[in-house]
Formats: C-alpha cells, structure tokens, sequence
C-alpha cells in the first residue's frame, strides 16, 4: 500500500523539499499550497496523514485542522509544521487537533520519523 500524505505548505522552496524528501520514502504526496486548497484535497485525495504549516494566506493551518476535525476525522494524523514555536503556538495547535508539532526547521529525518510513527503501521 502507497501512503497518501497532503501537504498545505505556503513556500515554495520549502514545498519542493518536502514533497522530494517524502517520494523518496515512497509516499504519495498531494501539496496543497493554501488552507483552503488543503481543506478541497482534503476531500477529494483522503489522505492518510496531513502536515500543514500555521501561517499560510487564504485559510491558516489552524483553521483547516479545526474544519477537518470538524468534518469527523478524528482519526487522521495532522503535523503541524511551523516557524512559530512558541509554547502557545504549539498549545493552540494542538488544542485544534494536531497529533504533533514540529517546529521549521525540522531535519528530514525528523519529519520523515514522525510520518512513520503517525501512520497506521508506525
């Protein structure tokens, strides 16, 4: 089976790597590059696990985890991938429903780790 993972990242450059980064592991990768554009593959791609970033225009990383855990997924793993590392900023995401915060920037082998770990077989 091919992990589905969506990514809703705002840069590009950033995108680009993660995206390699996780085709490399073998992940399916659909990248979103605003929340509201996260929340609409959302619903057509199910992905199996979510990273997102906090700050992105249109609809924030914050905003589209509160409408996806309100859209009864509760059970599909969110990352929240961030420059904000305050403790309130990692306490608001994951009161919104994150299942980790990892602050930017983040090693590859971190972030690859933490896929592995959040999804279903992990």
């Amino acid at each position: 089976m091919k992990w589905k993972i969506l990514l809703i990242e705002d840069t590009e450059d950033l995108g680009e790597m993660i995206c390699d980064i996780l085709a490399m592991e073998g992940f399916e990768i659909i990248w979103a590059k605003d929340g509201r554009m996260g929340i609409d593959f959302f619903h057509t791609q199910k992905p199996d696990l979510i990273i997102t970033d906090m700050i992105m225009p249109v609809l924030s990383g914050l905003e589209a985890i509160k409408y996806i855990r309100a859209e009864a997924a509760s059970s599909i793993p969110i990352i929240i991938l961030s420059a904000r590392s305050s403790p309130e900023d990692q306490k608001s995401g994951l009161d919104a429903g994150a299942s980790l915060y990892l602050r930017k920037p983040c090693s590859n082998s971190l972030l690859v780790e933490s896929v592995w770990k959040l999804l279903p077989s992990g």
